[in-house]
């Protein structure tokens, strides 16, 4: 596995609010008080649940209704348990994936109760989330049905089905209304160090023996538009569907400095799904389809007024007059804005969610998908690639996973905090 190195002192929560402070309106499955809960949906889901309890043919329907809709009188309940188990295997698998990047003296707190690990039935888990005379194993059984049910949605998304196709169209309109104008394609080495201050970053185009290097294969544009001739340098870009990357994370592994990229979920089935479902535990989201970076692209351009001209010729591209929504512009002097609590203040981006209107290959009319734009500008985007500092991508992806993820899936309630605030505060230094 690839190897770097963070100033993990840098790693820490800044927003001032408890991170235990969790709000489970979005997934009432992960609430350690759902039990006690006199709502509505859980007294319906108590009445289902116990339908399904006793009674064969109420469980083979409802299972039916969500792995086999419109076939509930034909579908076989043997077939319909070996599916669903598959995707109560999935959840194990996730968790388990999930505990490994948690620091090793961390790990054995939270590790899934047998019981809950070997039951791959979901009226089994069900007899445990409401009978289990241990908040514990009633919590385990409730969070195993909500990923695997989450896991099933993921799958289900229209979006996630097919944002490949969603990826292709975007290029497909970038092709011919942006790469067809390039006139030159050039290396470009740049040599960066952090200031002293360890807010900016130093780079040169004559990298010095003190630099790291990072390589560019820059594009340069020549196009008239507006009523204007725009020359510009478009140092990277990348597209990618988020179902089609491999997802990486990163763990600390020597208590202060040495991170190690590790692959997530390799062995799920659908292993790309956890990134996804990562997301929505953490953004509080329950539908797939609402997620704006389903397909996502990201340019690198040199300053200001280069990023200036790339939204004009991409306007012109991608034909979204009006349609940018969401947008974040920190790169503003007077933007005034952040993008969200895990992130750090020093993070320079511009970005936002543009709709593409998409023909529907199946004949129906024509609909829009969200793509999310991220522009940075070279001294920002080197930020992200520079380990020390506050703003790297590495410091972000810690703080997501250990004040975001982990508070949610491992609830102060059931788990208790010494486990993790003893690891996190050396984790994230004074």
């Amino acid at each position: 596995m690839y190897q770097s190195w963070v100033d993990a002192s840098r790693i820490r929560h800044d927003n001032g609010g408890d991170i235990w402070a969790v709000d489970h309106a979005a997934h009432p499955l992960l609430d350690p008080a759902f039990g006690a809960s006199r709502s509505r949906v859980l007294a319906l889901t108590r009445q289902k649940y116990r339908r399904m309890l006793g009674d064969d043919e109420t469980y083979r329907r409802e299972l039916a209704r969500l792995l086999q809709p419109g076939d509930e009188d034909q579908a076989d309940l043997a077939v319909l348990t070996a599916r669903a188990a598959d995707y109560l295997d999935e959840a194990d698998v996730y968790l388990a994936s999930t505990i490994e990047l948690l620091p090793a003296a961390a790990r054995p707190h939270v590790l899934l109760l047998p019981e809950v690990a070997d039951c791959d039935d979901v009226r089994g888990l069900i007899a445990l989330s409401f009978r289990a005379d241990q908040p514990r194993l009633a919590y385990e059984a409730r969070r195993k049905l909500f990923l695997a049910q989450t896991l099933l949605q993921i799958d289900q998304s229209r979006h996630v089905q097919d944002g490949q196709q969603h990826m292709e169209h975007f290029e497909h309109l970038l092709n011919a209304g942006l790469w067809r104008h390039t006139s030159q394609v050039h290396d470009l080495d740049i040599g960066f160090h952090i200031s002293d201050d360890g807010a900016n970053i130093v780079y040169t185009a004559r990298p010095g023996a003190q630099d790291r290097r990072w390589h560019f294969r820059s594009t340069f544009l020549q196009k008239s538009e507006a009523g204007r001739d725009v020359a510009l340098d478009i140092l990277y870009y990348s597209c990618r569907f988020k179902r089609s990357v491999t997802p990486v994370s990163f763990e600390i592994v020597d208590g202060r400095h040495q991170v190690l990229e590790r692959i997530r979920w390799s062995e799920m089935r659908q292993q790309t799904s956890g990134s996804i479902l990562s997301k929505m535990i953490r953004n509080g989201i329950n539908n797939p389809d609402v997620i704006a970076d389903m397909v996502g692209a990201m340019f690198i351009v040199h300053d200001n007024d280069a990023l200036d001209d790339l939204l004009l010729l991409l306007d012109a591209a991608v034909g979204a007059p009006f349609g940018w929504r969401n947008v974040t512009d920190t790169l503003s002097p007077e933007s005034g804005q952040d993008l969200n609590e895990f992130s750090s203040k020093q993070f320079k981006v511009f970005k936002g969610d543009v709709d593409i209107l998409y023909p529907d290959p199946r004949g129906g009319p024509a609909y829009r998908f969200p793509v999310e734009i991220q522009i940075f500008t070279l001294e920002a985007y080197l930020r992200t690639v520079c380990g020390a500092h506050d703003a790297s991508h590495l410091a972000l992806k810690l703080r997501q996973f250990l004040y975001g993820l982990v508070p949610r899936i491992f609830p102060r309630e059931i788990y208790g905090s010494a486990w993790l605030e003893g690891e996190a505060a050396a984790t994230a230094g004074p």
